[in-house]
């Protein structure tokens, strides 16, 4: 049975796509932004934006080893981590996860917000990939909240 990893029904959902991430039982190919925004909203029900970041590259980090694949991107998870905390935080936070999973992914699996902060040759860069950069344009760096607008 293929892995759910969007339009939740229940938390028990969301969990079991954490754990088939963990174990990586789940294939990359199976595994779409909206999983990965699943998963990372998990690690920030259940410790600090900076303890989930790191649970967040760890896991990945294992689970590309694990299927072969070097995709992981610094900069990618460390924005995508601040946002999704802001996010979970802010305009979702009284909601149980499945919820604020499924209207999240809904609003933001399809957009690149990313674009709006780093330019093309920053992101795309191997700086960038192995090591953490501060958008283009967050006035206070990387130790400021995202501003986002819904």
């Amino acid at each position: 049975m293929e892995t759910k990893i969007r339009d939740f029904t229940n938390d028990g959902e969301v969990r079991e796509l954490v754990r088939a991430f963990e174990e990586a039982t789940v294939l990359p190919s199976q595994f779409h932004h909206c999983a990965h925004i699943a998963v990372a909203l998990t690690y920030l029900a259940e410790a600090s934006v900076d303890d989930a970041t790191v649970r967040m590259r760890q896991t990945l980090q294992k689970f590309t080893q694990r299927h072969g694949v070097n995709v992981y991107h610094e900069t990618v998870t460390r924005f995508w981590m601040k946002l999704l905390n802001h996010l979970a935080n802010t305009h979702y936070r009284d909601m149980p996860l499945w919820r604020r999973t499924n209207l999240i992914v809904e609003r933001w699996a399809v957009t690149d917000p990313i674009a709006a902060h780093y330019s093309h040759s920053v992101i795309s860069s191997r700086a960038a990939r192995e090591r953490s950069s501060c958008p283009r344009t967050v006035a206070a760096c990387c130790s400021s909240p995202i501003a986002v607008s819904i």
